[in-house]
């Protein structure tokens, strides 16, 4: 694990990331005392809409149809195709 100050980062910060890509961990230091660390973050990937909006779905479908409040736009797209 390296150690960088404050200043190196924000003055070198291109090849301070370059140096976390093979994944080196780095502390951080401000006047001489460490204040953060950084490493690489793996790659998670893109979330699926499942995994973005479960918790919304899940809470929607708890709400019964009669306290549900219509969707103004929805109505109006209803209305003129009638």
């Amino acid at each position: 694990m390296s150690t960088i100050t404050a200043k190196q980062l924000h003055q070198e910060t291109k090849a301070v990331l370059n140096q976390l890509e093979p994944g080196e961990s780095l502390v951080i230091t401000r006047n001489g005392r460490a204040s953060g660390r950084s490493e690489l973050r793996a790659a998670a990937g893109q979330p699926g809409w499942d995994q973005i909006l479960g918790e919304v779905w899940r809470e929607q479908k708890k709400v019964k149809a009669a306290r549900r409040v219509p969707n103004p736009v929805l109505e109006e797209r209803q209305r003129r195709r009638r």
